[in-house]
């Protein structure tokens, strides 16, 4: 009898794991789609996400789809997220790949183009054809068991410092903080004193005077309120910030939907990316009006101040260093990619 009743009770709890199992990929006849994303809602990418790409997913797949939206880390943090999707914690989530040296160190490539396509078409242009033409890039996501379905970038790369800016000179001597140990070189090229600060103590770092500046993608540092604490901006369209903001899928996820599921969804994304084209140039323009509004002082970077943060010859040591970390790290072709990536970024910015 005894064993009559754990039998039963062993069949009622597979029935319910199958119930919780099924409801999490389909609600009221819906196909559940988890999206995630460590960055909060309010910015430039994260509101065209909830607002344009994930209604699109839903409008191409004819409704059949319910997404479950996760913003500022509530599901998985910025260092959690690629194995968070690969492992099927959420179905899809946006990846930032500079938090990833390690596992994707071809993509720490991008940072070594400090001058790119300024117009957001020609970035994805771009970066689609990175990841048509060169197959290291895909084989690390395809390890990882994601693959790019969507992709934005940051607004260009930008200065805020405290002190007066009217040039690249005035870095010189004062200390900078930037997101990666590329940014960090090309500060220390031009003079400044590089500062490693994790993002999310950048704003007491620069209001308690740790460090006297920062160096990151315009919105970025808009959403986060550096520019409150640190209101002297050196800003060109001419440096975007180079590495792609992906936004990912787990692979045997994406595999097991219905044939027009996936077509709809790889629809919508395509739909979007077109979009955001002008949704990128848009926010630079209102980015600026807003802080000259607010009185803060927004200088544009000359050509000569662009040529001296790009700086050739130093340039091209670091991309030759880069080659030789890579090859260390694994990457046994980063000769190879180095040079078609040089190639296609040649071609993105004369489009």
């Amino acid at each position: 009898m005894r064993s009559l009743k754990l039998g039963k009770l062993g069949l009622i709890l597979v029935t319910i794991f199958v119930i919780i199992g099924l409801t999490t990929f389909c609600q009221a006849g819906k196909i559940k789609i988890r999206y995630s994303d460590h960055d909060p809602p309010g910015g430039m990418r994260t509101n065209f996400i909830k607002d344009v790409w994930l209604p699109e997913i839903v409008k191409q797949t004819d409704n059949k789809v319910k997404i479950q939206d996760f913003w500022g880390g509530a599901l998985l943090g910025s260092k959690e997220i690629l194995k968070g999707i690969g492992d099927g914690v959420t179905n899809m989530g946006f990846v930032y790949p500079g938090h990833y040296p390690g596992q994707l160190p071809a993509h720490t490539i991008f940072k070594l183009f400090p001058r790119g396509p300024s117009k957001f078409e020609n970035m994805v242009w771009f970066y689609r054809k990175v990841y048509e033409e060169i197959p290291e890039f895909q084989a690390e996501l395809k390890k990882a068991n994601v693959k790019p379905i969507f992709i934005t970038a940051g607004l260009p790369g930008a200065f805020c410092g405290k002190n007066p800016l009217s040039g690249l000179k005035d870095i010189k001597g004062d200390k900078w903080r930037a997101g990666d140990k590329w940014a960090l070189r090309f500060l220390k090229n031009a003079g400044a004193v590089p500062v490693s600060v994790p993002w999310g103590d950048v704003y007491m770092a620069l209001q308690t005077g740790t460090i006297d500046g920062c160096f990151t993608n315009y919105d970025g540092l808009h959403l986060m309120k550096f520019d409150e604490v640190a209101p002297n901006l050196l800003v060109s369209k001419q440096l975007w910030y180079a590495m792609p903001f992906l936004h990912l899928v787990n692979i045997d996820f994406f595999n097991g939907l219905p044939r027009e599921v996936q077509e709809g969804m790889l629809k919508a994304s395509a739909i979007a990316e077109q979009k955001f084209s002008n949704t990128y140039k848009e926010a630079f323009e209102t980015i600026m009006a807003e802080q000259k509004a607010a009185g803060y002082k927004v200088t544009e970077l000359s050509n000569e101040d662009i040529l001296k943060w790009e700086n050739p010859g130093q340039l091209e040591k670091l991309q030759a260093q880069w080659v030789e970390d890579a090859e260390k790290a694994g990457l046994k072709t980063a000769a190879s990619v180095m040079e078609k990536t040089k190639a296609l970024h040649k071609q993105a910015s004369e489009r």
